[in-house]
């Protein structure tokens, strides 16, 4: 990937998909990967146990295909081990149900690598149609139109936004992922977040590059919010290092009063107790899994989007 410390203009590309039950969505997937005007050398389908035709599918379309048992995924070892099989030198992470938006998002997102201190660069995420409102803002907010380099630097005036970054769509360079250890493992969640956080305090850049666009978005119900953000208060519960440059919770006051002010502006006073309800929602979930150690392991399973995860942790000791 660098020769004489100068990074080299056309890399190698591994393309990596974790899936479950994903045969509705990946030929759309495949479809777009097979226009982009920079062509992916392999991809690495990571299967866990899907009971659909997904591997059929990913087979179908050339893609290389690991399965492994439903209870035994995780998010950064899952990746992790997808990792192991890469051979090219820039490794990309997507999911199943993101899109690239145009010909020219994978070229776009591995450009910013060229430059040698950063090693990883994250994709703008545009809400689907249909998409509901709230999830129309959310990516609005947290992938803006604007690019952006995020370093050490940054810190003081981001806090825990420095370290922002989206395994959705997301390139690394392999070398330097290798290198700082891949992603934190066990995690349940935010192992990309963790990732950038470990890459920029060991000097490193980060880019979030608005040209490299996919269509994403989840239309989430509030028991669903609930427990994703019990994942997301966990894992950074288990990253204290995280929450020592910012706490989360200021980050989420300017959220929250922006999307009242987008969600009243779109649709007027009859969705705002919606917007309520769900930061709500978020918000206890978010809580209470920032204290998770409080809470017996058994109980956990059942408050966590990650089942297999939780039942992994009941039954490890500490």
């Amino acid at each position: 990937m660098q020769e004489n410390g100068v990074v080299q203009i056309n890399p190698s590309v591994t393309l990596i998909i974790p899936t479950l039950n994903g045969a509705g969505e990946l030929p759309v997937l495949f479809k777009q990967i097979s226009l982009q005007t920079v062509k992916v050398k392999e991809v690495i389908i990571i299967d866990s146990q899907s009971t659909d035709k997904t591997v059929q599918v990913a087979e179908s379309y050339g893609a290389q295909v690991i399965t492994i048992g439903r209870d035994e995924f995780d998010h950064g070892g899952t990746r992790n081990l997808a990792v192991t099989k890469a051979t090219g030198d820039i490794v990309i992470f997507m999911t199943q149900d993101a899109v690239p938006a145009n010909e020219d998002t994978i070229g776009n997102l591995i450009k910013p690598l060229e430059e040698p201190a950063i090693i990883v660069s994250y994709a703008r995420q545009l809400p689907k149609a249909g998409a509901k409102i709230t999830d129309k803002f959310l990516r609005q907010y947290n992938y803006p139109a604007q690019s952006k380099v995020k370093s050490k630097a940054d810190i003081p005036a981001l806090g825990i936004g420095t370290f922002q970054n989206s395994n959705v769509c997301a390139a690394y360079r392999r070398a330097e992922f290798e290198k700082l250890g891949g992603f934190p493992q066990p995690t349940v969640s935010n192992e990309d977040m963790l990732f950038a956080a470990k890459a920029i305090l060991a000097g490193y850049k980060v880019a979030y590059t608005a040209e490299a666009m996919v269509f994403h978005s989840h239309n989430y119900n509030c028991r669903q919010l609930f427990k994703r953000y019990f994942d997301i208060g966990a894992s950074l519960d288990n990253a204290p290092f995280i929450k020592q440059v910012g706490k989360a919770e200021s980050k989420g006051l300017d959220f929250i009063c922006n999307q009242l002010k987008f969600v009243h502006a779109e649709s007027g006073l009859v969705s705002v107790p919606a917007v309520f309800f769900e930061a709500l929602c978020k918000y206890a979930g978010y809580k209470l899994g920032e204290n998770h150690r409080l809470l017996p392991k058994t109980f956990k399973k059942y408050l966590g989007l990650h089942k297999g995860y939780w039942i992994r942790a009941a039954n490890t000791t500490d």
